[in-house]
């Protein structure tokens, strides 16, 4: 979340390093250089703080991680002048995710290029991504493999996913929860959420309701809505606990609050039912009851390779 005062001070540190660059023409070739020095440390800083994706062991950690929803549109112009200053891949990367925000994906596709060229590894899962896009998927299987096992968190997980459907190699869930153990052992909670669902379902391991009860209650306490509705539906139903709604209905508010429609829709019924107390006032809602469900909210969630 970027703040008002964060807004001021991007503009204030362009501008002043702008302003000292045309001052310095006019002073001395020394004070010039100083100037441009100054500009390029600048707009570097900005390009951090902007752009540092929150799965980049490599970003900036001077600055809050920034998810690719909410890169800031200038960005791009201190990104793409931070890396023709320096050549650093780091803000290649960075430059490839704020173009990928305003919808440039071929241009994205150049600035991630030009970071994995260098070997930068949380760019090769997003260059993984474009290739698959683009219907390679054995390049998109090789990037992911090589991110993952140079640490990165993202590789990790989208390489689970490529192994459990198959993405340009054959399906291996031994491989798959492998990965997807490795992501969640470093806090992926969608990873985990992966885990508890493949044991859930019993398609491609045998069923196992207290493995995914576990794996879902972790994924369910780093946030993820998902898991929390699945928690909510096996104690609703006593899949593979004690039956209980009081549990069932705190999980859905729980998803609801979070922003998961589903959840809160199934919090809504089960106080229809009774089960847990309904408003006191229905015209003042307050937490879940404050969404509003229209026709063609509920979707079932789905889990997919991330982009970061």
């Amino acid at each position: 979340m970027k703040s008002q005062a964060s807004k001021v001070n991007r503009g204030f540190a362009i501008a002043t390093g702008t302003a000292i660059a045309l001052c310095a023409l006019a002073v001395s070739p020394g004070a010039e250089e100083q100037a441009s020095l100054q500009l390029a440390a600048a707009v570097q800083t900005e390009c951090d703080r902007l752009a540092g994706s929150p799965y980049d062991q490599q970003r900036n950690s001077e600055f809050a991680p920034v998810g690719i929803d909410d890169i800031d549109g200038s960005a791009v112009n201190a990104c793409r002048m931070a890396y023709d200053a320096t050549g650093n891949p780091r803000f290649a990367y960075q430059l490839g995710r704020a173009l990928n925000k305003i919808q440039q994906p071929d241009h994205a596709m150049s600035a991630y290029n030009a970071a994995v060229q260098a070997g930068y590894p949380a760019a090769k899962v997003n260059f993984g991504m474009l290739m698959g896009r683009l219907g390679d998927e054995q390049a998109e299987f090789q990037l992911y493999q090589e991110a993952a096992l140079s640490g990165n968190v993202l590789g990790a997980y989208n390489l689970g996913v490529a192994y459990r459907d198959g993405l340009g190699t054959k399906p291996d869930v031994s491989k798959a929860l492998q990965w997807f153990e490795k992501a969640a052992a470093e806090g992926d909670d969608t990873a985990a959420f992966n885990v508890g669902a493949i044991y859930d379902e019993g398609q491609l391991v045998p069923q196992d309701d207290q493995m995914a009860i576990a794996w879902y209650d972790l994924a369910a306490q780093r946030g993820n809505t998902d898991a929390m509705v699945n928690l909510g539906l096996m104690y609703e139903a006593g899949e593979g606990i004690a039956a209980d709604a009081k549990k069932a209905a705190e999980m859905y508010r729980q998803a609801g609050e979070a922003g998961d429609l589903f959840g809160a829709y199934k919090f809504l019924q089960m106080q229809e039912l009774g089960i847990v107390p309904a408003p006191s006032d229905p015209s003042m809602p307050e937490g879940v009851n404050s969404l509003v469900l229209k026709p063609g909210d509920v979707e079932t969630p789905t889990t997919v390779a991330k982009e970061i």
